[in-house]
Parts: C-alpha cells; structure tokens; sequence
C-alpha cells in the first residue's frame, strides 16, 4: 500500500519548508531511518527521514520548493503500484509508472488522440481566404492541451508575472517546473530590452527641418543601462520568521528599558586565573559571556517574573521553574538563539564547553529542534563588535531580553580620586504585562551584585 509522506512540522515556529535537496532518487528501495531529503525550516536545515520502507515511487515536488505543513512532498509503495489518485488527491502531477499520464483528460491515457480534420479557410469579405483564428490555449496547457508539470508554489509565481508556464523549462524531476525555474524566466524577461516598433512609412513629404535655439545640455545623472539599481534577494523561511516573529513582539508586548553601568574590573581578574587552571587542565577558556549567563540564571531564581511568560489566550503568567537561557548567534541567513538547558546548575567551564558547541552547530545549521525551543530568558551581545549600549527586541514567549555591550577602559571616580575603570552597560528589554518597573530594576541589580563580585558565581 502506498504511504504518504507529508512536509512535517520541524520547529516550533515552523509554517512551511523548502526542500533544500534530495538525497534518494525516484526508484530508489528505502528503509525504516534512511534520510530521503533535507528541508530547510525558519531556523535550520534538518533530515528528512523515512518511517516506513518501500521503494521511492515519485518526488511531488522539486529541489527548492516551499510548502506548508502537512502537504504531500513524496509517496513511499510497491515498485509498479500505481499512485494517480493518491498524487492527484494532493494536487500532484504524475505517477509511480511513467507510461501513465494522471493529467491526461482523456479516459485511457495509452490512446491516441484522435485528429480532426482542420475546416477549410473561409472567404473573407473582400473575396480573399482568411484563416481561422485559432482558439486560445488554456492556462497551464502546452500547445498541444497536456497540463504541465509545475509545483503549486511556480504555480503562484508564475500567476503574478503574468508567465506562461509553456514558455519556462523545467529543471525539477521529469522536467517539473519548480520555483527557481520561474523566477529565472522572470529575470531575463525584465533583464531582456523591448524593441521599439519601426514608424511606417508614408507617401507625405516631411517639412524641412527648423533650426532649434540652441540650450545649454543639461548634465546627465543616469545610471548607465548594464548597471542594476539594486541586487534583490530571495526573503529565506528564517528571515521571514524573524520578521514576523519580532514585528509580533515589538507591537503587541508593551516594552519598556533599562540600562546599568557594571563595573567588570574584579570580573575580569577572576576569568583570567580561572582560564590559566583551564588550560592547565584541558577544559574550554571561559568567556565574559559565560559570567553574564551564570549571573542571570542564578538572579532568575530570585525573581521569577523576569523568568515568565504571559499566556492571554490561557488568562495566565506562567513562572517558569527550570532557568533555560536561550544565547543569540548571529548567523548568514539572520539570527538564532540555541538554548543552554538549566544554566543555573551548570558551572562556568561547563557552560563554556556546551555555549561554544551550540554556538557552531548554530553556524552550520545543524541544531536539533530541542536544542532552540523552550528559552525561558534571552542574552544578546554585540558587545565584541564595539557597541557600547542597545536595546534588544523580546524573544516571544519570553518577558525579558538582556542585551550586552561592550567593555570599555573609562575613567572612574573612586575615594575622590579619578582613576582608570572597566565598565560595561547592560540593557534590559521588559514586557510591561509581566515585569513591572521595580522587578526589572531589582532583577538587574542582583546581575550587577553577581558580576562585581564574581566569586559568588562559583558558590
């Protein structure tokens, strides 16, 4: 019997996945485990694996593609059984044998169609033979009425730009035409230039020409025609996951801000004889990042509204018991926050150990879902690219972000002398419905208490 095999929710976010590659071909025997794609979600790339064995009997849709959730992507059978209605069901466009035609509209699809015999040219008013004006082929139909093979989401595309899908070759399997076969057609079409129509010519004598004043030629600011105005570039499923998500925040959660200056001079001395025993000892150098993370898990629990979650559709604040700290990682595609599990029971090595591992596999897509769902509390640091001071939009369904800066050489006022200081500020980003004015104050002061005297965090 034929299994289905439907695009499956990867993420917590997830709304649809682009099949990125396929890694068994149409024909191929598969087993219980084997990988068969790989699907790229809003925020990483993962395995698509088969549950069932059989044999690979037809990819529904092409390398590149996007769909939503739950929407056939391949179908998994007996070699020779016949899928059309399975596929049709879904909106596909073939069958396991590809003797078949599902599309066809004809009732057997191994006959021939029959020809008609064309109708003579009919005279025209004026006595001369006029051909007839052929009818007009329907949409999505070749020349000779046979539906074309395309995936929904070229479907769309092509709509908009009002293209004919028989004018665009095909490049996903058995010459289906998939997303980026339409936008390259609509590229050259834009890129192509228009050719201006011939005047006609007349039996008039054209009058000779007037001698124009002569005006000083204004100077040309164009752009010369082969360079572009812009590079555009395809919005990716985790951009627009982000800009959906953050838009979603920034609007409906009330943010409110507040900033500390942190003296990180005692820190900084404590990190450096801690990573010469690191490296004495084998384990991974401890970065300023880790101190900020152990000092905002260990302040959670002293305050358990910056720890939350405001649910309205359930009329509840959930106060998270366990402390997950979600780390933002800035990547090429955007931005994605792997999650240090109970970072309150986690000493300082360990946390360097497990934030450098996360952090890599974040670069090179690879995170398991479990691995970025579920941060009760975000950081965010920018602080080594030389930003002093920022705020920091709300990781949705948390309450609080802490957005880090850098730490800087300053001059400091210390018994009444002026003497030179390190210093670095920390922002705060609350969501007003959960964390009033004097939670967050009293939260960050407890960071602040935690970074001055560093030797708290290893109690």
């Amino acid at each position: 019997m034929a299994i289905p095999i439907e695009m499956p929710k990867l993420s917590d976010t997830m709304e649809e996945g682009v099949l990125s590659a396929w890694l068994v071909d149409e024909g191929e025997e598969v087993s219980a485990g084997d990988v068969l794609a790989q699907v790229e979600t809003d925020k990483a790339t993962m395995d698509l694996e088969a549950f069932d064995e059989g044999v690979l009997l037809k990819q529904v849709i092409g390398e590149g593609d996007a769909v939503p959730i739950g929407e056939l992507i391949a179908v998994i059978g007996e070699a020779g059984e016949d899928i059309s209605d399975l596929v049709d069901d879904a909106g596909g466009d073939g069958a396991a044998e590809p003797e078949a035609d599902p599309d066809a509209d004809a009732e057997d699809a191994s006959a021939e169609p029959e020809v008609e015999p064309e109708p003579a040219p009919e005279p025209s008013g004026d006595g001369q033979l006029s051909e007839r004006t052929p009818e007009p082929v329907p949409a999505g139909t070749d020349a000779e009425g046979r539906r074309i093979k395309a995936s929904p989401l070229a479907r769309r595309i092509a709509q908009e730009h009002d293209v004919e899908l028989a004018q665009v070759d095909g490049s996903g399997p058995e010459g289906r035409i998939v997303r980026r076969d339409v936008e390259t057609h609509v590229e050259k079409q834009e890129a192509a230039p228009e050719s201006t129509p011939e005047p006609e010519p007349t039996t008039e004598p054209e009058p000779a020409p007037q001698p124009e004043p002569s005006v000083p030629e204004a100077p040309s600011y164009a752009m010369p025609d082969e360079e572009a105005a812009y590079e555009s570039e395809g919005i990716t499923q985790m951009r627009e996951t982000i800009a959906r998500r953050l838009a979603e925040s920034k609007y409906s959660a009330p943010h409110y801000y507040l900033t500390v200056d942190i003296d990180v001079e005692r820190a900084i001395e404590v990190r450096e004889d801690l990573n010469e025993l690191a490296e004495e000892q084998g384990r991974a150098k401890i970065s300023f990042n880790d101190f900020i993370t152990k000092a905002c898990a260990l302040s959670l629990h002293d305050h358990p509204y910056v720890n939350a979650a405001y649910r309205p559709d359930e009329g509840e604040i959930h106060k998270h018991n366990r402390v997950h700290i979600g780390i933002a990682v800035a990547i090429d595609e955007g931005l994605i926050t792997p999650v240090i599990r109970d970072a309150d029971r986690k000493g300082l090595s360990e946390l360097a150990r497990e934030t450098r591992a996360l952090a890599e596999r974040a670069r090179d897509r690879d995170l398991e879902p479990e691995e970025f769902e579920g941060a009760t509390f975000t950081t965010s640091n920018l602080g080594m690219f030389g930003i002093e001071e920022f705020t920091a939009i709300i990781n949705p369904p948390n309450s609080a972000i802490l957005a880090i800066g850098e730490i800087r050489d300053t001059p400091v006022v210390e018994d009444g002398e002026v003497v030179p200081g390190k210093r670095m500020k920390v922002t705060l980003s609350c969501d007003h419905r959960v964390v009033d004015g004097a939670k967050g104050a009293h939260f960050l002061d407890t960071v602040k208490s935690y970074l001055e005297e560093p030797m708290n965090l290893l109690l």
